[in-house]
């Protein structure tokens, strides 16, 4: 058997608990933001909770990894990145160069070969930081793009 199912989605709300879960920086929302192009999500074959989640989205009008979560207690088991090439494939398939993020985990995208570029010239694709419960301090992301 799998151990899980990737399928895409329009219900917003179990997407926007799991970002909040993360420390994204994101509203618990029924309804989706419209900067949101596609949503995924994973899940558990077995019991068909969420595990992890993506989208892809368009901000200062190039297209963005929107948001990507794993929840906290799958965290290290290559999820993340799976939920990234998720939302690559689907930006390549639309004709897409380049795909731009606002990273609060930096090294988790530099290591999957994204690059850090400098903040004011970069496109304003930043998320909204404040202090959370899930770190404890404002986190200082860095804008961040991956050539397809």
């Amino acid at each position: 058997m799998e151990e899980y199912i990737i399928r895409e989605t329009d219900d917003f709300y179990p997407l926007s608990v799991l970002f909040k879960e993360n420390g994204i920086g994101v509203e618990i929302s029924t309804a989706a933001p419209e900067k949101i192009v596609k949503m995924w999500r994973m899940d558990d074959p077995v019991t068909g909770e969420l595990m992890a989640s993506s989208t892809l989205e368009i901000r200062d009008d190039v297209y963005t990894l929107g948001n990507i979560a794993v929840r906290e207690d799958l965290h290290g088991k290559g999820y993340g990145k799976i939920m990234q090439d998720i939302v690559l494939d689907h930006a390549r398939s639309l004709g897409v160069s380049e795909v731009w993020a606002c990273a609060k985990e930096p090294d988790f995208y530099k290591n999957l070969g994204w690059e850090a570029l400098d903040w004011d010239t970069a496109p304003a694709i930043d998320t909204h930081c404040v202090a959370c419960g899930k770190r404890g301090t404002i986190c200082n992301p860095e804008k961040m793009r991956y050539t397809l």
